[in-house]
């Protein structure tokens, strides 16, 4: 991965510092519990049950009747059987990505990680829009859901706020300065701290040693969304969809890019109790509900989202990249997850997504810009982790070649997706152990300033999403990180900013969610002719790229193509058509 020249020290000594731990391990995480009272009227007297048997309550989310619970084996159990409590759970950790999946979403060192000397570009063909949108193929994405002549309508309100659930936003970088209006740490309640706990630093930590706020974005995920949201329109680099509604930071994570399921659902009822018009969220994970526990999340999640809603704030949610079939309440109706070949293989059929899932959130599912076809012959080091080129002769085959606006191989699907938006894939649309290809610029620099996952900023100091400096000035900012990066995160940013665009151009719909949304799907635009394939159990061959044996299947894609209403929901989401709709 590139970072900023100035700070490749600071780069090394994460690198030797960070110790990557699975879900297995990050699951042991004590005795973190969440408890709900049966009603309102008898939550005062379960939380003083609590008290008075010893527990510490870390967190309160009274109007869904919720405590965070602080207890041992015991006191879990005594609260269990308490005659005020609906349910008790684990307080989960969950993450943005798995560790296995960071290399197909966030990809790998750049072969060019310093850039100089690109060729004259054209002038944009939209006055208002910064330089980026003029390089050839460079922001795909939102030429593809009519952003550009959208804004002729609005570009946004500041009395329009979105919310980004997220690492937080790096109010630093020039693409965000001045467009954060507020920073909410939800982390600073965590017991255990997360980050210190299991990877052996704290933002404010990485704070001390380098200079910066302990409440921006160590991790760079957060950021990537808050400026494909609302990056300035400023004349340099790139801009948002929407330049000019309010930016939150509600920042649940730190820079290891892992939540509770409490600081989840606090920043939902944060948003809803605030007025924040929109929540985007790209975090989230899998119960089995049949586990009384885990039913308690779930439910959980639930009443938060309801409350919500009922209060005027619309959630948005990543579908998932586990290319799994996702259906009412969000259960898994495949067997899946997408496996690395040789890694092992635990099956999702049956679980719950969240909170994509939930209902009454929007669940939006991640579509790429044109599958390219492979090659006679490929020249020297163009066939490698960011492929340029796929041999013809590999067992597995882009499918759809030609097409623009397919599914995407990692994307989740299924009749639970409100709608799909732009969150890129690599060139060949394959997961990566069978030559996938390159993100695209500034990844390689083969195939000029082309595109196939989404480009945007990062956080300057990020620790995790890769950052890209050197970009040519005065069209971008020189000295600060913009990435090329996918996955159904990406998407979701996309959806947020057109109901934040909606709701700009017609105040009358702000905190109506179902007008909003009936507003959003009535303008997608209906995408025909899916070739993307599910999970294949039989195709037990070796990764195209890696050699490794698949002996659990579903590393490979086959069968059937995706049906189109499932892999798009109610359609592409097309900020102009949607700010025409009535």
């Amino acid at each position: 991965m590139s970072v900023k020249s100035s700070q490749t020290s600071r780069w090394c000594r994460v690198l030797g510092a960070t110790l990557v731990l699975g879900l297995s391990t990050l699951a042991s995480a004590g005795e973190r519990t969440l408890v709900s009272a049966k009603s309102d009227a008898e939550y005062d007297t379960l939380r003083a049950d609590v008290i008075a048997h010893g527990g510490k309550i870390l967190r309160e989310l009274r109007h869904v009747r919720v405590l965070i619970v602080d207890t041992d084996k015991a006191g879990k159990a005594a609260l269990k059987a308490n005659a005020h409590v609906a349910g008790v759970g684990k307080d989960r950790i969950v993450r943005i990505v798995p560790d296995q999946a960071k290399e197909e979403m966030f990809g790998t060192a750049p072969r060019n990680p310093l850039l100089s000397g690109l060729s004259d570009h054209g002038s944009g063909g939209v006055v208002t829009a910064d330089p980026a949108y003029s390089y050839p193929g460079l922001l795909w994405n939102l030429d593809r859901i009519k952003a550009p002549v959208a804004w002729p309508k609005t570009t946004g309100s500041p009395k329009v706020h979105v919310g980004v659930a997220d690492t937080g936003l790096d109010y630093t970088h020039p693409e965000l300065a001045g467009r954060v209006e507020k920073v909410v740490d939800f982390t600073g309640s965590e017991d255990p701290a997360i980050c210190a706990t299991y990877f052996g630093a704290s933002d404010a930590d990485w704070a001390a040693a380098y200079g910066g706020p302990a409440d921006t974005d160590w991790n760079g995920h957060g950021s990537w969304i808050g400026g494909n949201i609302g990056a300035a329109l400023d004349g340099v680099g790139i801009n948002g969809i929407a330049p000019n509604v309010g930016l939150v930071a509600l920042k649940i994570s730190q820079w290891c890019g892992s939540a509770y399921d409490s600081e989840i659902l606090d920043s939902f009822m944060y948003a809803a109790d605030h007025g924040i018009d929109i929540v985007s969220i790209s975090f989230g994970g899998y119960l089995d509900r049949t586990d009384p526990d885990q039913e308690a999340i779930y439910q959980a999640f639930v009443e938060t989202v309801a409350y919500a809603r009922a209060h005027g704030t619309v959630i948005v949610a990543a579908a998932g990249n586990e290319h799994l079939r996702i259906g009412s309440g969000g259960r898994v109706t495949s067997h899946g997850p997408l496996t690395v070949p040789g890694d092992p293989f635990v099956d999702y059929y049956g679980l719950y997504e969240e909170p994509g899932g939930v209902p009454g959130v929007i669940d939006v599912s991640a579509t790429g810009n044109v599958v390219e076809a492979a090659s006679p012959a490929c020249p020297a080091n163009t066939t490698g982790s960011s492929a340029t080129c796929k041999p013809a002769t590999d067992p597995h085959q882009p499918i759809g070649v030609g097409l623009k606006d397919q599914l995407t191989y990692y994307s989740n699907y299924g009749s639970r997706i409100d709608v799909a938006a732009p969150g890129g894939a690599r060139k060949f649309n394959l997961p990566n152990a069978d030559r996938g290809g390159t993100p695209g610029f500034p990844v390689t620099l083969d195939d000029g300033t082309k595109v196939w996952e989404d480009f945007s900023i990062t956080s300057d100091w990020a620790l995790e999403i890769p950052c890209y400096v050197g970009l040519p000035a005065p069209d971008f900012y020189p000295n600060d990180c913009y990435s090329t990066i996918q996955g159904t995160s990406m998407a979701t940013p996309h959806a947020s900013a057109v109901l934040a665009l909606i709701a700009s151009a017609n105040p009358q719909l702000r905190h109506k969610p179902d007008q909003l949304v009936s507003r959003l799907k009535r303008g997608a635009r209906e995408v025909h002719g899916n070739k993307m394939q599910p999970l294949s159990a039989s195709d037990k061959s070796p990764g195209d790229r890696t050699g490794l044996a698949c002996t659990t299947g579903f590393c490979h894609l086959g069968g059937k193509a995706i049906e189109d209403e499932e892999a798009y929901g109610a359609g592409l989401v097309d900020a102009r058509a949607a700010l025409q709709s009535n």
